[in-house]
């Protein structure tokens, strides 16, 4: 259901289009200005995914930590780095990998965000700086024309992003892990009925909220196939927001 932008509300509101002319790549390049983090000791923490061999075009990746030996990454990034996967999502870019966390800063809460809230990007670059892109959340959209998102819901930023940053975070106005950095789109991308979408750049990411499920049983599983105790993710999403219509 569409609402106003400039009116608040719920988490990840739906947009059901058909139909879009779209170009997208997945992080291939900037789509716009983005700062260094690496000294900020706010800044969440963010791997560097190798890809095939590292400096090459498409060579590089991020991801996010969410525990001690466990991190969220882009599932286009996963297939082709050299980590090993838990689990893939079945229709969403989102993949689970081993990682030693250890020595992780801060291992995030995961969160929502709303309509129009300050949002922030983060995932590393070629050389592997930290990279950051401010920008506000807008809107979730179905794709019908890119495999990423054939069968899963985008949700759009207008923070930027670029090559490397793919598997990278986006974090809402409280520090709260909310999704996982995929691809970006052509800023001319229409609707079906003609209409350009509003916004200076579109930013992809997978919502965490909508893989909520999926999440929490694959992870439960694997610490139950390693034989170990494994802390619950930190949620901050109340029963009564989440979508009705998650994916498992």
């Amino acid at each position: 259901m569409f609402r106003s932008r400039g009116r608040a509300s719920k988490i990840f509101r739906f947009a059901i289009l058909s139909s879009f002319a779209l170009i997208t790549s997945s992080c291939a390049s900037s789509n716009g200005p983005l700062t260094v983090a690496n000294g900020d000791k706010m800044a969440p923490t963010i791997d560097y995914e190798f890809v095939g061999i590292p400096f090459l075009y498409h060579g590089f990746g991020s991801s996010v930590p969410i525990t001690r030996d466990l991190s969220l990454t882009a599932a286009h990034v996963a297939r082709v780095n050299w980590d090993d996967v838990i689990a893939y999502h079945p229709r969403c870019d989102i993949a689970i990998i081993r990682a030693d966390n250890r020595l992780a800063r801060k291992l995030p809460d995961l969160g929502l965000i709303h309509t129009n809230e300050d949002m922030t990007t983060y995932g590393r670059d070629g050389t592997g700086n930290l990279l950051k892109g401010e920008g506000k959340y807008r809107l979730d959209i179905n794709f019908s024309n890119h495999s990423f998102f054939d069968h899963c819901q985008a949700s759009v930023t207008d923070a930027p992003i670029r090559e490397g940053m793919s598997g990278g975070g986006a974090f809402n106005s409280h520090g709260e892990l909310v999704g996982i950095i995929s691809a970006m789109a052509s800023s001319n991308t229409r609707l079906a009925n003609g209409e350009k979408l509003p916004f200076e750049r579109l930013s992809l990411f997978v919502s965490l909220n909508q893989v909520r499920d999926w999440l929490d049983l694959e992870i439960a599983k694997h610490y139950i196939l390693e034989g170990k105790e494994g802390a619950p993710l930190k949620w901050r999403i109340p029963m009564t927001n989440r979508l009705a219509s998650a994916n498992k």
